[in-house]
């Protein structure tokens, strides 16, 4: 079987470090497909933090891996398996964050938001509680829809 080489964009190495992007770059001939596996989703994690697309994937996307790097068992376990150091990746994104390089937009927020409701509707049992989910899912919806608009607004004044 042969191993595939991953690229990342030199954005991204850079915003992640020397440290890291040196390991990542030796990694592709020197690691196991486990490591280079689990380089790939601390990477691709941070790729989306750093995404500024409003649509619904994208946004999601970059909610949940936002909320990842803020759990720590997993987030650190999944370094560990990355041979990364966890607490460099961790001050690598808080420096991104720092300098604004990772920002949710209006409609990035309300769409994190929604996928959050509508896993909380997904998974309610009592039919009470799904029906207050659901016109909460109606009211981000519409959230949604608002922050599209605002966007399109500035986008135009722009």
């Amino acid at each position: 079987m042969q191993d595939t080489i991953v690229s990342y964009s030199v954005e991204l190495l850079k915003l992640m470090g020397t440290k890291i992007a040196t390991q990542v770059l030796y990694s592709q001939q020197n690691a196991s497909s486990e490591t280079r596996l689990w380089q790939a989703v601390v990477m691709t994690a941070f790729e989306d933090c750093v995404c500024n697309l409003n649509d619904k994937k994208s946004a999601i996307a970059k909610w949940e891996a936002f909320k990842w790097f803020h759990h720590d068992e997993d987030f650190e376990k999944v370094c560990y398996l990355a041979d990364f150091d966890a607490d460099y990746v961790r001050e690598r994104y808080w420096r991104a964050v720092d300098q604004d390089v990772i920002l949710f937009t209006p409609k990035q927020i309300a769409w994190g938001r929604y996928h959050e409701i509508l896993i909380a509707y997904q998974n309610e049992t009592n039919k009470k509680r799904r029906k207050e989910l659901r016109e909460q899912l109606e009211k981000q919806r519409r959230k949604v829809m608002h922050a599209s608009h605002l966007s399109q607004m500035q986008e135009t004044t722009s």
